[in-house]
């Protein structure tokens, strides 16, 4: 019974440093920046626009949203419905 538990020990931490170390976001912190930076909202109402956001869009696809280089009609339609939902979402905590 007691090796079954260092099994699961060790499977889990495998899976913690797997997470940490290779799935989390790259973008997730410099959109907050850029939306505390804007000046117009909290840390923590920026916290909550930049997981909204980060549930909705691939890493590749806030990087073009930073850099402003999404060209497509319908995807910038998209980009704005889902930041407008997100900043009425994250407005009251």
């Amino acid at each position: 019974m007691g090796k079954v538990f260092l099994w699961i020990a060790a499977v889990m931490l495998v899976i913690f440093t797997m997470k940490t170390q290779f799935l989390t976001s790259k973008t997730w912190a410099p959109f907050k920046e850029g939306c505390v930076a804007g000046g117009t909202a909290t840390e923590e109402q920026c916290s909550c626009l930049a997981d909204y956001v980060h549930k909705q869009f691939s890493d590749n696809e806030v990087e073009q949203i930073m850099a402003g280089t999404i060209t497509e009609p319908a995807m910038q339609s998209k980009v704005a419905s889902i930041i407008r939902v997100g900043s009425r979402e994250c407005k009251t905590p």
